[in-house]
């Protein structure tokens, strides 16, 4: 197990490790948080509901158990209604490109999907439905959140994207010039730092996670030095607000309930990535359930509220008119 496991923020949650998939011998792992209070009264008259979880990071690091990033009014969420969370590592930039992120996305609901993984995980007595799917993810895991409702429409049943990255063509991330990024703001990282770090590449390497704070400024090199669309990947099927112009969503598809939540003052992901985006999408999927809650505060706002720097909980207010709008989806009526 790893050794972020032993954070408090996963007290509640007795946690397994395991490989979803391994790309040239090197294994993709996520992790498996079951509450406690589920496995002290497991046999349950209905199967547990399911969240995944994808991490943040520019997509350049992170890991799936890293607590300073996994906000806490999530993991009470799903605690409260009994369900079981996996939170999910994948193959990360500048090693792998875009798609093979997504190839890796894929490659995790393949995995849940197929009949007996997930319940060889599962403690005697647990059982859980796989169709009745939250997805969460910050920043970049916002990201990959969205994309999963393109790839698992049926079983995701609502999907909660925390400042997501998706307008990922804005001169923010494919422009150079001085971004002033989180606060108070880190040193502009000049060019040199990818390119060194490019230059060092085999070419094979697969990383699949790193302790954030490890590899930040090789993001802010990418993002400040507007390199990011050259290291992600030109495919316009990478890009969410590409992917609704080209009527891949229209309102004929099925598309889960989105909650999108997203800071004023953010520094790491403009807010207005997401008006952008929240405007394509009404504009090409007529009848999205969509709530939009715009909050003060900077990248990662509900960890550490604006003025106080108190973690958003759920009784915060804005917390509780999204949970609401969430809970008309899931947990599936029945469960």
């Amino acid at each position: 197990m790893s050794d972020l496991a032993g954070s408090p923020k996963f007290a509640n949650f007795n946690i397994t490790d395991f490989t979803y998939t391994t790309v040239d011998d090197t294994p993709i792992e996520a992790s498996l948080l079951i509450p406690k209070t589920l496995l002290e009264s497991p046999h349950r008259s209905k199967p547990a509901p399911l969240a995944t979880r994808f991490h943040g990071g520019f997509l350049v690091t992170g890991h799936r158990l890293y607590a300073d990033w996994y906000p806490q009014f999530i993991l009470d969420f799903c605690q409260h209604h009994s369900a079981v969370v996996i939170t999910v590592d994948y193959r990360l930039l500048p090693e792998a490109k875009g798609s093979e992120i997504l190839h890796d996305v894929k490659a995790f609901y393949a995995w849940l999907f197929k009949p007996g993984n997930l319940s060889s995980l599962l403690p005697a007595g647990v059982e859980v439905d796989i169709d009745n799917l939250l997805v969460s993810g910050e920043s970049a895991g916002g990201y990959l959140a969205f994309m999963s409702a393109l790839i698992a429409p049926e079983a995701i049943k609502a999907v909660v994207m925390h400042y997501p990255m998706l307008d990922l063509r804005a001169p923010h991330y494919t422009q150079a010039y001085v971004k002033h990024i989180f606060e108070p703001p880190v040193p502009q990282i000049p060019r040199q730092v990818l390119d060194d770090f490019l230059a060092n590449l085999k070419g094979d390497e697969v990383v699949t996670s790193a302790v954030p704070l490890a590899r930040v400024p090789l993001a802010m090199s990418m993002v400040q030095q507007g390199h990011f669309e050259e290291l992600f990947g030109s495919e316009r099927s990478l890009y969410p607000i590409d992917v609704l112009d080209d009527g891949v969503v229209n309102e004929s598809s099925r598309l889960p309930a989105l909650w999108i939540l997203h800071g004023k003052q953010d520094t790491a992901v403009p807010v207005e990535g997401t008006h952008k985006f929240v405007e394509k999408l009404r504009e090409k999927v007529p009848g999205v359930k969509a709530h939009v809650t715009i909050e003060d505060g900077e990248h990662g706002f509900d960890n550490h509220a604006a003025g106080g720097g108190q973690a958003a909980t759920l009784e915060t207010a804005w917390v509780k008119e999204g949970v609401e709008f969430v809970e008309k989806f899931w947990p599936a009526k029945g469960t």
